[in-house]
């Protein structure tokens, strides 16, 4: 149970992690592409501009959301840019970070699980690029 309360949070994270990557990461870094825009995918980052959106956003995202096309899907990147998805991931990631590190301080080692298997995996994934 430790482990579960520990590792659902820890793989939340890292999707959510990917799904910032795909988009603000740099190709270099993380080997491809990113195609979530175009893809239609169900990202953090589209539920994210949907629930703050404005009714204008909105109709910004509805407009060119999925499509696969070059000018549509920099429409919705210069979106995320104005409504600072960026800055919200960010916060979102030193909150969820925290969070699993206060869950690591407080395993009971007695039954075998060991913090530092938890802080290895948290730490490689922390404000990882690729």
């Amino acid at each position: 149970k430790q482990a579960e309360d520990i590792l659902i949070p820890l793989g939340e994270y890292f999707q959510i992690q990917d799904d910032y990557l795909d988009n603000f990461g740099l190709p270099e870094h993380i080997g491809k592409i990113g195609t979530d825009i175009k893809d239609n995918k169900c990202s953090w980052l589209v539920n994210q501009a949907l629930e703050i959106a404005t009714p204008e956003q909105r109709k910004i995202l509805e407009d060119n959301y999925g499509l696969k096309d070059d000018a549509k899907e920099a429409v919705i990147k210069k979106l995320y840019d104005d409504m600072k998805l960026k800055e919200r991931y960010e916060a979102f990631e030193e909150k969820r970070a925290g969070e699993i590190r206060a869950m690591v301080e407080m395993v009971d080692e007695s039954e075998g699980l060991k913090k530092g298997v938890f802080e290895v995996f948290l730490n490689k994934i922390y404000k990882r690029t690729k």
